[in-house]
């Protein structure tokens, strides 16, 4: 499980750090309007809407040919660290036209498409049951805020120092070391990775997933809310540090704080996802990021006082940013046992194009706002504009928080109801086609007694647990 996660440090490395700098290297230091930078993360949109489409049909074709989830990283990792190299090395080759500077964004966007896809799906056969989902989830979140200190120390300073002094060749070097950081980890993950539980979804996967199952909806509003308010916040610490704050230097020291914060919060969210269901402790770290968000509202005219805000707001992303993971692994499950079908990979790519989606959405948005307030880079920004960067750096991710909050009290699917779902599916599998438990495909619903699962759907009920205990061993229910 820990080889499997060391992967999110090369991806962590890649994304995030292209999505924290993107825009501000695309406004201060390329030179583009506001307005235009906002049109190429559109662009971006549209492309991630496609790449991780297309990416997923490759997955399924190969793995029905015998290629694995593994395999596919390993191919994947050296072109999209070459196209990341590029795309940072663009402003030292002298290119400041839209078109070529898009296309080398979508390039690389397409690219890490082809690697996320298999290495985030691969996480549901890595670990099986959900304790260990948890666990897994904190361990990808720990490699990931490994790559974000990396990015608030080295590469958020050199964008903001190529926009000062022009430093391309210096940005171009950086793009280019992290790319090769990059290609040896993936490369190392995959090729340390056990893959853990037999493969049994090649056959029946697909990416047309049933939409209408509440799992199905409930898991593409929180992609939705996770992609495009929380990391609204370390997107806009640049233009906030820079012209509200009117402290560029204290850029890298907020970054730091809330990297500080996510470790912290790692040990702490994962330790309590033993004894605590995932959706529970994802609404308590939407809590706190709340909470801390509105400290650092209150403390701008306090610069030392906003480096503790950071920290508080880091530990609440701890748990935003890795439990839906092991939330979605759980709901290949319960779609499995609805649907009859294991949208493995389906299902992964689903919430990778809404949440890479919402993400660039968010973006986009952010410089639209920007341009329409007359945000002009690298001058005294008005009231107006502070404001707007404000609202967006703070006020989105807030409401976004509260939003998701009341979104997870539908999620009640503990430890103990997804070790008999569980149980329930190797049954099925040991049967060989047989009907499923009480003779439904569709979430039994006229069985007896309440159900549950998260996004208030039904799934197994008290009639079909009884029935379930009647058959199946008992040591079988011991180990699951």
């Amino acid at each position: 499980m820990l080889a499997y996660s060391s992967g999110n440090f090369g991806k962590a490395l890649l994304f995030s750090g292209a999505d924290l700098t993107i825009l501000f290297l695309l406004t201060d230091v390329l030179g583009l309007g506001a307005t235009t930078a906002g049109l190429m993360m559109l662009v971006a949109l549209c492309g991630d809407l496609l790449f991780d489409l297309v990416a997923a049909r490759l997955v399924i074709r190969l793995r029905r040919a015998g290629r694995g989830y593994r395999w596919l990283v390993v191919a994947a990792a050296t072109p999209c660290a070459l196209a990341f190299a590029l795309l940072y090395a663009m402003p030292a080759l002298g290119a400041r036209q839209l078109w070529p500077l898009a296309a080398a964004l979508l390039i690389f966007r397409g690219a890490y498409a082809v690697i996320d896809v298999p290495h985030n799906a691969l996480m549901a056969q890595v670990a099986g049951d959900s304790r260990a989902r948890g666990r897994v989830s904190g361990y990808r979140l720990l490699f990931s805020t490994t790559a974000a200190l990396a990015i608030a120390t080295i590469l958020t300073p050199l964008v903001q120092q190529a926009g000062r002094a022009q430093a391309f060749d210096r940005l171009a070097l950086t793009g280019g070391a992290a790319a090769a950081l990059f290609a040896l980890t993936m490369m190392a993950c995959a090729l340390a990775s056990s893959g853990g539980r037999r493969d049994v979804s090649a056959a029946s996967d697909g990416i047309s997933v049933p939409l209408r199952d509440p799992m199905v909806l409930g898991m593409g509003l929180l992609a939705m809310l996770t992609g495009f308010a929380a990391p609204s916040f370390g997107r806009m610490l640049l233009y906030i540090g820079s012209y509200v704050v009117h402290r560029p230097d204290l850029v890298p020291t907020l970054l730091l704080a809330v990297t500080a914060g996510q470790f912290a919060g790692v040990i702490g969210w994962t330790a309590l996802t033993h004894r605590f269901n995932k959706s529970l402790l994802l609404a308590a770290g939407h809590g706190v990021s709340a909470a801390g968000l509105i400290l650092f509202a209150l403390c701008l005219a306090s610069p030392p006082a906003l480096i503790a805000c950071a920290a508080l707001i880091g530990f609440g992303f701890a748990s935003v940013f890795m439990l839906p993971w092991g939330l979605l692994a759980d709901a290949v499950d319960v779609v499995e046992w609805r649907s009859g079908r294991r949208f493995e990979t389906g299902l992964f790519a689903y919430y990778l194009v809404v949440v890479k989606a919402s993400g660039a959405a968010s973006t986009a948005l952010i410089g639209w706002t920007l341009g329409v307030l007359g945000y002009a880079p690298a001058t005294p920004q008005g009231g107006t504009v502070q404001a707007g960067m404000l609202a967006l750096g703070l006020g989105v991710p807030l409401a976004g928080a509260l939003a998701a909050m009341g979104l997870l009290r539908r999620f009640d699917l503990d430890h103990g109801r997804h070790a008999r779902l569980l149980t329930a599916l190797a049954r099925r599998r040991a049967q060989s086609g047989a009907e499923p438990v009480s003779g439904l495909k569709r979430g039994l619903s006229k069985s007896s007694g309440p159900g549950f699962t998260s996004a208030g759907g039904e799934a197994l009920s008290v009639q079909a647990r009884q029935t379930m205990s009647r058959s199946i061993a008992a040591a079988a229910a011991v180990r699951s």
